[in-house]
């Protein structure tokens, strides 16, 4: 599995600023660039608000590291991804999979 680790993506998490009044601005902290494997699932359409958009799905493995569990973000050949879901596969702290799907905002 690590030997098709060969795409560079970076890993952030989300934090919140406080402005005035209460308000928060959210952004995004860089976590972690690592190598990882990154296959295409498939390329759903979404509706929204009347729309239809094309979205990329993929599975992304990399090697695991406790600090990648707070990832909800990945970069990846310049473009954003949202975290759906990250798993442990096999339970031993080896491989972390993470669920994405293009960021379209």
């Amino acid at each position: 599995m690590t030997r098709s680790m060969h795409q560079k993506i970076t890993c952030q998490k989300q934090i919140f600023t406080p402005i005035s009044a209460g308000e928060q601005l959210q952004g995004w902290q860089d976590v972690a660039t690592v190598w990882a494997d990154v296959k295409a699932k498939s390329n759903d359409a979404e509706i929204t608000a009347r729309q239809i958009k094309f979205a990329g799905k993929y599975k992304i493995h990399v090697r695991y590291q406790d600090i990648l569990l707070s990832v909800r973000r990945i970069l990846w050949q310049g473009q954003a991804y949202r975290v759906v879901s990250f798993l442990n596969p096999d339970n031993r702290k080896r491989i972390l999979e993470f669920d994405v799907v293009e960021d379209q905002s």
